[in-house]
């Protein structure tokens, strides 16, 4: 048994529990489905035309690989312009999947034996 694929098992599981959200991730008028998620955010410098530097964050969503799969239809993994709608205090937010490239990849694995992958997203619009 590999032992540290097993407590990257683990940790997923209490990152879920202890600080995991639902929410909704859809895909162009395909489908639409609930997952337990853990929000995070990475900042990100980005050099605009003029060559300044500009300070921004990306949203990441960090879902158990498996799981994701599971529900995904072809492709089973996230597509730029994929949605992921989360409930704040203060209303809904759609998240799009990193729809202007900001990070290198969309999405990527949170660990070395494919537990999870972090989604980046940018913040789009309310829900209503």
């Amino acid at each position: 048994m590999n032992y540290l694929k097993g407590g990257a098992e683990l940790l997923q599981s209490r990152m879920e529990t202890f600080a995991g959200v639902k929410v909704r991730y859809s895909r162009a008028n395909q489908f639409s489905f609930d997952i337990i998620a853990v929000p995070g955010r990475n900042p990100v410098d980005m050099v605009d035309s003029e060559g300044l530097v500009l300070r921004g964050q990306i949203q990441d969503f960090t879902v158990n690989i498996v799981k994701l799969r599971d529900k995904l239809g072809d492709p089973k993994r996230p597509l730029r312009n994929d949605e992921i709608m989360m409930e704040m205090p203060f209303g809904k937010i759609i998240f799009v999947v990193n729809a202007e490239n900001v990070a290198t990849s969309h999405y990527e694995p949170s660990d070395s034996y494919g537990i999870a992958w972090r989604i980046h997203t940018k913040s789009d619009r309310y829900a209503s």
